[in-house]
């Protein structure tokens, strides 16, 4: 076992100790047990996070969407991947980078979808289709010393932009180059030429070009967030998997009766 499935079966045993205290049969030998355990740490650990004003519901949804990437029951694999997915090819042999689907574009239902690729540490975008991609291993994380954690490489990229920007933008009574700031540049390409397959110097020119493209207009406080879903949302993949569900069956009931506004009070 790896160390952190080590870490994993203790926190199970603390859990179960807790809970139940001694078993004759606990999660470590009883397979029905170990579910129904580690069913109740996650919702747990959902309700802790909550109470606690932590954001969980991001982490869910991230792993919901790798699992719908890899082709779930109800989900057909050619049309599951999303923009902004961590990604790499399927045969390593022959292209080993990593990188984000920056754009999507449909031909039409039973067809591969054409693809555009970020590559950290590659400028120009790689073009390929869905059928060579697959979701790709996620970066380690990187505890920064001026951002926090970051989980993936997605937002590594984007804790290294926001830095980046920083630095550049220099308010008058900031020292210019903090060396916390530098440092932190510094890991996070370096964790992402690792995870993308590329070299440090050429992720942080890379990271650089990209903060001079996006970089807010003073007075300009839209969330990169919007920005991004703005920018180019898969419009003609989502056409295309609406035109293959049923026609959602007409109501006969007629429109249920507006309230009457009521009279203002004077």
């Amino acid at each position: 076992m790896t160390d952190r499935t080590d870490a994993t079966v203790l926190a199970l045993d603390a859990y179960e100790q807790h809970l139940l205290g001694d078993l004759a049969n606990g999660h470590r030998n009883d397979h029905t047990e170990a579910e129904g355990l580690l069913h109740s740490l996650v919702i747990d650990l959902i309700n802790y996070g909550q109470g606690n004003h932590l954001n969980m519901a991001d982490l869910l949804d991230a792993l919901a969407q790798a699992r719908n990437d890899r082709g779930g029951a109800l989900t057909n694999p050619r049309y599951s991947f999303r923009l902004n997915t961590e990604v790499q090819f399927r045969d390593r042999d022959t292209d080993e980078h990593r990188g984000f689907i920056t754009e999507l574009k449909s031909t039409g239902p039973g067809t591969d979808a054409e693809c555009v690729l970020r590559v950290p540490g590659i400028i120009d975008p790689q073009h390929t289709s869905t059928s060579e991609l697959q979701p790709a291993t996620r970066m380690a994380p990187v505890q920064t010393r001026t951002s926090g954690t970051t989980f993936s490489a997605l937002e590594a990229e984007h804790t290294a932009i926001d830095l980046i920007n920083h630095l550049t933008a220099g308010s008058p009574g900031e020292p210019g180059h903090d060396p916390r700031v530098l440092a932190d540049l510094v890991e996070l390409s370096t964790a992402l030429a690792n995870w993308s397959g590329t070299m440090p110097e050429r992720v942080l020119r890379h990271l650089r070009h990209q903060a001079g493209q996006h970089r807010p207009a003073p007075g300009d406080n839209l969330s990169s967030a919007i920005r991004q879903a703005a920018a180019a949302f898969p419009n003609d993949i989502a056409a295309s998997l609406a035109r293959e569900q049923p026609d959602a069956p007409s109501s006969s009931r007629p429109d249920p009766p507006r309230p009457a506004p009521h009279p203002r009070l004077k």
